[in-house]
């Protein structure tokens, strides 16, 4: 399975706008379940419809105005995208004018601003620089302030980029707050950070360390004392792709990331990690995940082409790289867990180190296939 999506495809995978490119399967529908099928909302009459089969969902005002919620969030406040995004100065010193309070439109004027800083986007920022000087000219302030706060921006303070998240997290909290009951508001909080997942592994495919970060970081403060949350943090704490992250902002460093090599790393990292919380079967899946990324038959994205993990399809793989002990590794481990979870550990490790001892030798089948034709021709 390749990698690359079809050309066709293109202009549907690079619009980052589009919610069903890098959405996992809660924007599906739920009737037929295929893969960015674009649902149809009617605000009038609160449903979705699927532009496939046509089943027709249909909801309460107060669910609606959740699901909307959700939706605006996500789509207004997209992690890694600028706020004020192909305005001019003129205009968006328009929007300071007629329809934002003060903070608010500060808030995401220093949002855009770091993020430029962030992306080493001088244009971004010198214009964002211009508007200031805008604001204050059109509207007699002190300039002493806005001075203070772009010498605080440009300082290099790594405590400076967390206003990024932080700026995104307080605005959809806010929507939340405003929408849902408050008996409500948590399961609201760690659905976003469940989207947010897959905004990170959409911009984790598209090699946007950036985002990644951003992400991650605005899961950790949808803190809930829920595990899904602590679960979310410590999978992107296992990333290669984050790693020293900060430190080369302020260096100015631009790191090269290999999306695949990385990928396999974070799987085996997370191998680990499981293993050490007994995790039968995360450790082994990560494991599994890690091999097939390597074969090339387990797509980076979207997750829908992601290759089963399952007992007939983790048998087929140990076939394909002529490994029958993986297998019976695999097999043994998971028949043991709920019986005997020392010995479950032990074979789930062997699992693991073989993985990890094979990887280095595998050729991905996209290089097999051409080394193939090439013979043939």
């Amino acid at each position: 399975m390749s990698n690359i999506l079809p050309k066709q495809e293109d202009s549907q995978v690079y619009d980052e706008w589009n919610f069903n490119v890098w959405s996992d399967s809660g924007d599906w529908c739920r009737q037929c379940r295929k893969e960015k099928n674009k649902l149809v909302f009617d605000d009038q009459i609160k449903t979705t419809k699927c532009t496939q089969c046509g089943h027709v969902e249909t909801y309460t005002d107060r669910d609606w105005a959740i699901l909307q919620a959700k939706r605006y969030v996500t789509h207004h406040y997209m992690p890694g995208k600028y706020y004020f995004a192909h305005l001019s100065k003129e205009e968006i010193f328009q929007k300071y004018l007629r329809e934002y309070n003060h903070n608010d439109w500060s808030s995401w004027l220093i949002h855009d601003y770091v993020l430029a800083k962030m992306k080493d986007d001088r244009t971004v920022q010198d214009k964002l620089l211009e508007t200031a000087k805008l604001v204050v000219e059109k509207m007699s302030y002190d300039s002493t302030t806005w001075k203070t706060l772009f010498e605080k921006m440009n300082a290099k303070d790594p405590e400076m980029f967390h206003q990024v998240p932080q700026i995104i997290y307080e605005f959809v909290e806010k929507k939340f707050q405003e929408t849902a009951p408050k008996e409500e508001f948590t399961a609201m909080l760690e659905g976003y950070a469940s989207t947010l997942t897959s905004v990170y592994s959409y911009s984790r495919w598209k090699g946007d360390r950036v985002t990644c970060w951003v992400s991650s970081e605005i899961i950790k403060l949808c803190d809930t004392d829920d595990y899904s949350i602590g679960f979310y943090t410590k999978l992107f704490g296992c990333d290669p792709i984050l790693e020293g992250f900060q430190d080369d902002l302020l260096a100015g460093k631009k790191r090269d990331i290999n999306i695949k090599d990385t990928y396999i790393q974070w799987q085996l990292n997370l191998a680990d990690k499981f293993l050490q919380q007994q995790s039968i079967l995360g450790a082994t899946q990560a494991a599994y995940e890690a091999l097939t990324a390597k074969l090339g038959i387990h797509a980076l994205w979207p997750p829908t082409k992601i290759l089963p993990f399952d007992i007939k399809t983790v048998e087929k793989v140990a076939t394909i790289v002529n490994e029958p002990e993986l297998f019976r590794f695999y097999n043994t481990a998971l028949s043991l867990d709920a019986i005997d979870p020392a010995k479950a550990c032990h074979y789930a490790k062997l699992f693991i180190d073989k993985i990890k001892k094979i990887l280095p030798e595998i050729t991905p089948i996209e290089q097999e296939l051409k080394k193939q034709t090439v013979y043939i021709t």
